[in-house]
């Protein structure tokens, strides 16, 4: 998608502040706030984060994903359901985050720093990595070591992905080794996550965020070169009992008005005045309808005229099918934002004690992920999708392909709307696999393989990351020559 106009950061950031809002009439640069507080500075940095993810990079993570895919009854995302992204689509996303939320988290960094709240540091530092690991996932190389330092050195290098990585997860051990117990770490009622909480509970959440983050860093490297490394760190986390997320991690305080509502609504409803673009992909829809699982059908899309019916991945310039056929993405202006929601952290669980060989755990929460995937849609949940004989049902026998397989194909149906950890885990895993045929074939199509887009411009291949970014070129010589879509970021299969 080319850049579309972005959740003003400024204004969703007040909506944690109550009526102590006059830090917004300030007569300086936002994405420059040398005079504000940091507790006012945090919000609005979250908030940046979140637009870009929750924005740009959902819509994509969902079309990649074969969640949803474009409508063959308007044109705003076909370049991206077609593979054929340009350097300039992703500029907005690209300069909001290290001019906007990255730039704000390492002002907020510095400061609390300065005045000892490791509290706020801790949490600078969470979102701050978080939000690079959404760039090196996208985007493969990224500036980070000399990142955000303007005044003194105006074209940063881009670092290697696996220097990235290392670079993010010494970050996020110095921030859990900090000091939090000499009265300094008070609360911070800012904060968009978790405002409402004590300064102990808050920092509490905060250290399971960055384990929890820690854990999906070294997901990510299992099928790299760095394998045995990241297996041997997740085991060590796991003998320790290191504690993760318990419950969501998300941003919900969204509001049905202009700039204020969740980004994917904002970007893909409001600003484009229609709710139609996104629609059933049937890629997900032979999976849901194989499995008799209409009720995530129902509870993701809203039926078109003939009911619940899916275009073929990137079809849209299919005429044959009337404009008000294919099912419609339900979205609404108050849905959360989840960094983690709690059963994408189960699945990262139930992967982890797999990948240890601890398949009584694997098994515990794999059946805790499924049923809290339900949940999180407000679906009632049928356990016996995932008792013996279910259609769900964790395999109690087979290697650890077939079970990893069947964490994430469930993974895959269950982030709806997260649809870029679904993405990054297919391009790691290889689940779903890809099919050699499409979903309309009438013989030799598995429900829910991936097939190429209908209108693919790089031929019978899979996208595998956003280019590098014109913004970045112009403005930088040592942005990394253009790959195409196709090219591999380290950590995939």
């Amino acid at each position: 998608m080319k850049g579309k106009i972005k959740n003003s950061i400024l204004l969703l950031a007040a909506l944690s502040l109550g009526s102590c809002n006059d830090w917004l009439d300030v007569n300086e640069d936002p994405n420059n706030p040398t005079n504000v507080s940091p507790e006012f500075v945090l919000p609005a940095a979250q908030a940046s984060v979140v637009g870009v993810v929750g924005g740009d990079f959902a819509i994509i993570g969902g079309l990649w994903a074969q969640h949803w895919t474009q409508s063959n009854a308007s044109s705003q995302y076909r370049g991206i359901d077609s593979y054929d992204l340009q350097p300039s689509d992703y500029n907005i996303a690209w300069t909001e985050l290290y001019a906007g939320g990255l730039n704000d988290l390492e002002d907020v960094k510095n400061k609390a720093t300065v005045i000892g709240n490791n509290n706020m540091v801790l949490q600078a530092v969470a979102v701050q990595t978080y939000g690079y690991q959404m760039l090196a996932d996208w985007f493969d190389k990224i500036p980070l070591s000399e990142a955000l330092q303007v005044e003194t050195i105006k074209a940063p290098k881009y670092d290697e992905g696996p220097a990235v990585y290392a670079e993010l997860l010494k970050r996020l051990d110095a921030a859990l080794a900090l000091d939090f117990s000499d009265g300094k770490s008070t609360a911070v009622a800012s904060d968009l996550v978790y405002g409402g909480l004590s300064a102990e509970n808050q920092i509490d959440q905060w250290k399971r965020f960055v384990n929890t983050l820690k854990l999906k860093l070294y997901l990510r490297q299992t099928a790299s070169a760095n394998s045995a490394q990241a297996i041997a760190a997740i085991k060590a986390m796991l003998d320790a009992n290191t504690p993760f997320l318990e419950d969501d991690a998300a941003v919900t305080k969204f509001v049905d008005e202009p700039n204020r509502s969740n980004p994917l609504y904002e970007n893909n409803v409001r600003q484009l005045n229609v709710s139609s673009n996104l629609r059933l992909s049937r890629t997900l829809q032979t999976y849901l309808q194989a499995n008799a699982d209409d009720a995530r059908l129902a509870a993701y899309f809203t039926p078109g005229t003939t009911g619940q019916s899916g275009l073929e991945q990137g079809d849209f310039l299919n005429t044959a099918i009337g404009p008000n056929t294919p099912s419609v993405a339900r979205m609404t202006a108050t849905d959360p934002f989840y960094f983690f929601s709690i059963d994408e952290v189960y699945f990262m669980l139930a992967e982890s004690y797999l990948r240890i060989g601890n398949d009584a755990k694997a098994k515990e929460f794999y059946d805790k992920a499924v049923a809290e995937a339900y949940a999180k849609f407000n679906i009632a949940f049928d356990t016996k999708k995932i008792a013996k004989g279910g259609v769900y049902e964790y395999p109690s026998t087979g290697t650890l392909e077939t079970k990893l397989k069947a964490i994430i194909y469930q993974k895959w149906v269950a982030m709806f709307r997260q649809g870029y950890e679904a993405f990054w885990d297919q391009a790691r895993t290889g689940y779903p696999e890809k099919s050699p045929v499409a979903t309309t074939t009438s013989a030799g199509y598995v429900p829910g393989q991936w097939t190429v887009a209908a209108e693919s411009v790089v031929g019978n291949a899979l996208p595998k990351r956003v280019p590098y970014t014109s913004s970045s070129r112009d403005g930088n010589v040592n942005t990394p020559p253009l790959v195409p879509v196709t090219a591999k970021v380290w950590w995939m299969k």
